[in-house]
């Protein structure tokens, strides 16, 4: 009985010494151990094995599943909503705060192509 008494003791004193880590916002994970903690404003995305669905980012803020095969042992920390990924910057962002696309003309206002000035007036030669 004192045998038993003095394990249960030691173990209380094993546990109280113990460091008790948590990880409010989750871990990148790497062979089963927490790598680093997920930044402030993210959260840890995970999937035992099944089918990804990409974080939110400025160019594709409600992505979908890749439903074209599964993948195993996966973990990042994605944006809290409402904010998406900025990928320029790599931060997490409101969508109304995203970069505004370019459209597919970047040159600015357009200019006058030399071949379409229309027609031309002759210029009268003075005779002398």
């Amino acid at each position: 009985m004192k045998l038993l008494i003095a394990l249960c003791f030691v173990a209380i004193i094993g546990l109280s010494f113990a460091e008790t880590k948590t990880y409010s916002r989750g871990c990148i994970y790497i062979l089963g151990r927490c790598s680093r903690e997920c930044e402030e404003g993210t959260h840890a995305y995970a999937i035992g094995c099944g089918h990804m669905t990409p974080e939110a980012t400025c160019d594709n803020p409600n992505p979908v599943a890749d439903t074209r095969g599964m993948i195993c042992d996966y973990s990042a920390c994605y944006c809290d909503p409402p904010t998406v990924r900025d990928t320029a910057t790599n931060k997490c962002v409101p969508l109304e705060e995203c970069p505004k696309k370019e459209g597919p003309n970047k040159e600015g206002p357009k200019q006058e192509d030399p071949k379409d000035e229309g027609p031309k007036k002759e210029e009268k030669v003075a005779e002398n």
